[in-house]
């Protein structure tokens, strides 16, 4: 959800090696990111927006935000 994104930065402190800032001062995901996803979900609870929604990539359920 970028139009959501904030530039908070919470989700890059929790897991800088999956979410960095754009030029637009929003969250990406870095190309060939990697990190655990207990990382992962702490970064997308963190965001004080919401702006990361997180699925599950078998069933494709959203697991965040709920």
């Amino acid at each position: 959800k970028r139009a959501e994104c904030i530039g908070a930065a919470s989700c890059v402190a929790f897991s800088p090696t999956v979410f960095e800032l754009d030029g637009e001062n929003k969250a990406v995901i870095i190309d060939g990111a990697d990190d655990t996803a207990e990382n992962i979900m702490m970064a997308a609870q963190s965001c004080p927006t919401k702006a990361i929604v997180v699925t599950d990539a078998e069933t494709g359920e959203v697991v965040w935000p709920k």
